[in-house]
């Protein structure tokens, strides 16, 4: 008779046996676990504390994390924050709780008010995902589905999410000097997407006419979490030549901007807490 699989019988059984744990990978994910919206910033000696673990073993852990993209040091403090990877081990199931769930209500509201498509995107790396949509019923509909990806320096929903990067965490994410290039508007390095950014950061919002893909216009404006970060997107698009200037100017970006805040308002962001980080 062979030997018996003791993975075999634990998934027969549903229950998992202690003597099976891997105690390194335990403590990892206990570190990751810590991080929350009310502690998005926590340094080594803090974690050690907290977990009652070892410094020397806490500094090993955050080193293997940190390299894979799980979490990533704060500029210019000693500070850990969960990093994009983090998010990418439970995508799905964090979308579907938090964000899209306070996104399709306002998703329909601004679809139903503009009578154009309206999309929610985040974030991951250097590329932006589709994560909530709602379809004009009348006019040009949107193609892209839950999931599609794009790249951010590409588009303006990417780009009012990089907005929210300093220039050494935006010369970090794209270590080439060259971009590849999606349309004539595409900026064609570092240096200047840095520019076309600090415009939008101005702005609040930006605004685009073909700037990914040809014939198609676009508003988008950030959503932001209770730590006033970036943490999403939201935008409308329609057709070049079929919407007035006036229009979207007045009533669209006023549209977006109003579902940005309400969503973010969700998401327990306020502008007192913006003022308090500016500067």
């Amino acid at each position: 008779m062979g030997e018996v699989d003791p993975v075999a019988i634990n998934t027969l059984n549903h229950e998992p046996d202690i003597k099976y744990i891997v105690p390194g990978l335990k403590r990892g994910l206990d570190i990751l676990k810590i991080f929350n919206r009310k502690r998005v910033q926590m340094n080594a000696p803090e974690i050690a504390n907290e977990l009652q673990v070892p410094r020397s073993t806490i500094f090993r852990l955050l080193q293997t994390l940190e390299y894979m993209d799980l979490i990533e040091k704060v500029p210019n403090t000693s500070n850990y924050k969960l990093a994009a990877g983090a998010l990418g081990l439970g995508f799905e199931f964090l979308a579907s709780l938090e964000i899209t769930d306070f996104a399709d209500p306002i998703l329909e509201k601004l679809s139903n008010k503009t009578g154009l498509s309206a999309h929610v995107v985040i974030r991951d790396k250097t590329d932006v995902v589709f994560i909530a949509k709602k379809s004009a019923k009348l006019t040009f509909s949107s193609s892209v589905n839950i999931g599609t990806r794009l790249p951010a320096h590409g588009t303006v929903l990417g780009r009012v999410l990089l907005a929210d990067l300093s220039k050494a965490e935006l010369k970090k994410l794209y270590p080439e000097s060259e971009l590849v290039s999606f349309s004539k508007q595409t900026p064609e390095s570092v240096d200047k997407l840095s520019q076309v950014l600090e415009l939008d950061r101005v702005n609040g919002y930006a605004i685009s006419e073909a700037y990914f893909e040809h014939g198609i216009g676009s508003i988008a404006a950030a959503i932001r979490d209770g730590s006033s970060k970036a943490v999403a997107a939201i935008n409308v698009t329609y057709q070049l030549g079929t919407v007035e200037k006036s229009l979207i100017n007045g009533l669209l970006l006023e549209s977006v901007l109003a579902a940005a805040a309400e969503l973010s308002r969700q998401l327990n962001y306020s502008d007192q807490k913006a003022l308090r980080n500016v500067g």
